[in-house]
């Protein structure tokens, strides 16, 4: 995964906005950012997202809006990249569209402050549900197959749902800043990868700053100047994410989860656990079963 900054016009022609479907057996591991805004509908596939410094598990009929440079990436579980082609399947649909020609344009018809309100909350990533999610997946699905005026016209709508919603939350958090540098690619991208394939077993700090290249107080600086978190939190974060995953999917053994995550013993799981989720992972699962 590498933080680079990306030109989304090198692959997408676009004026103020366009659309690509993304049908694969497995999403890019790539983690970047561009000046482009995003909307994905994740149609099918399930993993870990980073999102600046939000990470947290994603899975099928997620919708979520991206500001201007941001970092992020989903990145496929383990079994999109063991199985074969025909498999594993990852499929999104992705609304591409230029801050700054739409403010230019919607500042015509008296609309600026409304999109610009809307640009400051998707600087943090905004996760949709409810009815606003139902609603702009229906609209995905219509821009994606038409043209001219008629796209325009469903890209206004888009717009005008997203401008109004109430329903969503913000991903990153409030003092999140992009630090990424280009210097910073590989080893980002061997540490995140190192962490995502090997969460469930003892990873230890001086090994993974021998990926950066770095001394352990060095790399310890570094990720968090990078991540505005420790390294320790982020693992924590990534771990905690997969046991939610294991319990949404009907696992209920608490001792077995803490062990199948990473952690050396429940206390510590439960720990961590009620750090990262406010709530212990007993009252979890109960909040599951409403």
């Amino acid at each position: 995964m590498k933080p680079v900054f990306t030109k989304i016009q090198e692959d997408v022609q676009m004026d103020v906005f366009a659309v690509r479907v993304i049908d694969l057996p497995n999403f890019s591991t790539e983690f970047h950012f561009h000046r482009e805004c995003q909307m994905v509908y994740v149609e099918e596939s399930e993993g870990k997202r980073i999102i600046g410094d939000s990470v947290e598990i994603f899975s099928s009929g997620e919708l979520i809006l991206l500001g201007p440079d941001i970092p992020h990436v989903w990145y496929n579980d383990r079994r999109y990249f063991e199985k074969g082609e025909n498999e594993t399947h990852a499929r999104s649909l992705a609304l591409f569209f230029d801050p700054d020609k739409l403010t230019t344009a919607m500042e015509m018809f008296g609309e600026g402050n409304h999109i610009a309100a809307l640009l400051k909350k998707a600087r943090r990533g905004m996760k949709f549900s409810g009815k606003t999610k139902e609603e702009l997946k229906q609209l995905m699905h219509n821009i994606t197959a038409q043209q001219g005026m008629h796209r325009l016209t469903t890209f206004m709508q888009i717009l005008e749902v997203l401008i109004r919603s109430k329903e969503f939350e913000l991903l990153a958090s409030e003092g999140y800043v992009n630090t990424y540098q280009a210097k910073d690619n590989d080893r980002i991208d061997r540490v995140f990868t190192h962490v995502f394939s090997h969460f469930k077993t003892d990873i230890q700090l001086d090994a993974v700053a021998k990926l950066a290249h770095m001394n352990k107080q060095a790399f310890c600086r570094y990720f968090k100047s990078r991540t505005q978190k420790t390294f320790v939190q982020f693992l924590n974060e990534v771990r905690i994410g997969h046991a939610c995953k294991l319990m949404a999917d009907g696992e209920r053994q608490i001792a077995s989860l803490a062990y199948e995550c990473g952690f050396n013993s429940l206390s510590n799981f439960n720990r961590f656990f009620r750090e990262i989720k406010g709530m212990s992972p007993r009252e979890y699962i109960k909040l599951l079963a409403v």
